[in-house]
């Protein structure tokens, strides 16, 4: 699992709109045995996360009690320009499990693929409940495992040890192998000619 540091200030007294002017997020810090804090984070810093620390464990350094391991629990956006508004992290304990979101990876080639079908990714991602230090880097989906066209993998149907329990349902398909449509499987010269060729008939 991997782990990320990120360093909080406590917030200033300036408005949000003040702090992000001056290049800060406002941010709040909660979870269970602590009060919620109100903090700051550089927009600047936050911003050279990359996209794995959204589901993994954040050292947050920084503000009377040292470091915190958190995860990032929300990022509120600007609907029309995409600017940072807030954000909340969750303090996590070591004893305590927790809801998280992991990618998925998907590895191996699918012999229905290779027959002539099309692969169908449904889910990039899953839900999952484990301990913070229990938290995977991602779940694996292997492809060759969808030997028929019209056949899928389920949640259901993934191993992911006795610590990672997977909420998505059990029959929810993540991927499958579906047969391409007619229009695909035609020649490009014959699809090309098709509609000059329908058009005297229109005419007529």
């Amino acid at each position: 699992m991997q782990k990320f540091k990120l360093k909080l200030e406590p917030r200033d007294s300036k408005t949000p709109n003040q702090l992000r002017r001056d290049g800060f997020i406002p941010a709040t810090i909660y979870g269970p045995g602590k009060p919620s804090q109100s903090m700051q984070v550089c927009q600047k810093e936050f911003g050279k996360l990359p996209a794995a620390a959204y589901s993994h464990i954040i050292d947050l350094e920084g503000g009377k009690e040292g470091v915190q391991p958190a995860i990032i629990r929300h990022v509120q956006r600007r609907a029309t320009t995409g600017e940072l508004l807030n954000i909340e992290f969750f303090r996590t304990a070591a004893d305590r499990k927790l809801t998280v979101t992991v990618p998925l990876k998907f590895i191996g080639s699918s012999p229905a693929v290779h027959a002539g079908g099309q692969l169908v990714e449904v889910y990039q991602e899953a839900e999952i409940e484990c301990y913070p230090q229990d938290i995977p880097d991602h779940l694996v989906v292997d492809l060759e495992r969808i030997t028929e066209i019209e056949q899928g993998i389920h949640f259901g149907e993934l191993d992911a040890g006795d610590k990672i329990k997977i909420l998505n349902p059990s029959e929810e398909i993540i991927v499958r192998v579906v047969a391409k449509r007619a229009e695909e499987k035609l020649p490009a010269a014959t699809a090309a000619a098709t509609p000059a060729e329908a058009a005297p008939e229109a005419a007529s």
